[in-house]
């Protein structure tokens, strides 16, 4: 019922920032100590509580806690950190691949896409400790998914639903980033090739990426939930500066400018959006949203606009309006539901791991941010 006659509850509380970061840290912890195996429960149900470890998510929250370690110097978060490496190194794959979905529906069956994200996890930990076995599992990791490209660049072999999909950006941009670190010529070769085939998709016109949602029926209407097109937007951005190419940041910058038109025209972050820039969803998808506001603020480093911080700050007003902030129970307080009201179409009636580190990762950025614009309203 909150969801429909209290949704300015937060607003009315008037918690700042840091009440809205303290609770989702709390909630992420919560997380991980709701398994036994040092991982990250992938999400907690309304249903049935907290699910088995989420390798995937596990692998890219590492980054998160070594950040949230150095802001708030608070070794903690390390000693997390390294909870999470020791579950991964216990579920790589002899391949060298991770398995896709959570532990208790797969331990076998490899995803390329989750394999990079835990890559960027694994290289994160061994930047920050010098672990040797991290880098180790990392470049078999690396092996393995440049052995399962395609030729033409994509990534078809055990794609999520069997779909090949340009979200995969994000997949191929941690590859970079570990061939710009140890100077792997294949792994930068790897994600050129990739990224050569997701801009052959880029209709410059309207500025959209093809193949960019989760399943054949949205490539075949032309849209996409804000989930996966800030994936395929920060994957080609990210992916595009380590590898210097001028062309890939062209396209990720005019994407993420006609997202954000669309938010500013629609009053709203869409849950998910067309090919025309205009919504197609009723809900908002909270991860997405997250997302969203970690790009524009990377991009207002790079183009010192201030339209990105406005478009950001709004994205995670809507996040922290429904952040969950009155409820006691553990799998519910600071967690932040898939959707927007939480029956939406994205994750319904769950609260995603992956929504509250994308918004701590936003965070994060926005507190870096706001005394820049301070320093240059005082300089004014």
């Amino acid at each position: 019922m909150g969801q429909l006659l209290e949704v300015d509850r937060n607003r009315n509380v008037r918690f700042n920032d840091d009440d809205h970061l303290s609770a989702a840290i709390s909630w992420l912890q919560r997380a991980q100590d709701a398994t036994s195996d040092g991982g990250m429960s992938g999400r907690f149900r309304l249903a049935d509580g907290w699910t088995s470890s989420y390798p995937e998510t596990t692998g890219y929250i590492i980054p998160t806690w070594l950040k949230l370690a150095s802001v708030q110097n608070d070794c903690a978060f390390v000693d997390r950190a390294e909870r999470c490496v020791r579950f991964l190194l216990s579920s790589q794959l002899g391949s060298g691949a991770f398995p896709g979905g959570e532990v208790a529906e797969n331990c076998t069956i490899p995803s390329p896409f989750n394999t990079a994200q835990i890559i960027h996890g694994l290289l994160a930990w061994h930047l920050h400790a010098g672990d040797q076995r991290a880098l180790d599992a990392a470049l078999r990791a690396a092996d393995w998914l440049v052995s399962v490209q395609d030729e033409d660049g994509a990534f078809r072999k055990y794609s999520y639903k069997g779909v090949t999909a340009s979200y995969t950006a994000h997949a191929t941009c941690w590859l970079a980033e570990l061939g710009v670190h140890t100077g792997r010529k294949r792994y930068l070769s790897t994600a050129t090739r990739h990224l050569d085939w997701i801009l052959k998709y880029f209709v410059a016109g309207n500025s959209w990426f093809e193949f960019c949602g989760f399943d054949e029926e949205e490539h075949y209407h032309r849209r996409a939930t804000t989930h996966t097109i800030a994936y395929t937007i920060f994957g080609v951005l990210y992916m595009s500066q380590l590898l210097g190419r001028t062309d890939g940041i062209e396209a990720a910058r005019s994407a993420a400018l006609a997202a954000l038109r669309c938010a500013e025209s629609e009053g709203r972050v869409p849950g998910a959006m067309d090919s025309s820039w205009r919504s197609a969803a009723g809900y908002t998808c909270l991860t997405g949203n997250a997302q969203l506001a970690s790009i524009w603020f990377r991009l207002f480093g790079i183009d010192d606009d201030l339209c990105y911080v406005s478009a950001a700050n709004s994205a995670l007003e809507e996040v922290m309006r429904a952040q969950i902030m009155h409820l006691k129970d553990s799998g519910l307080h600071g967690g932040i539901a898939g959707s927007a009201p939480i029956w939406g179409n994205y994750l319904h009636f769950a609260l995603p791991n992956w929504a509250v580190k994308f918004f701590i990762d936003a965070l994060l950025m926005k507190k870096q941010v706001i005394p820049c614009l301070k320093l240059r309203q005082g300089a004014a």
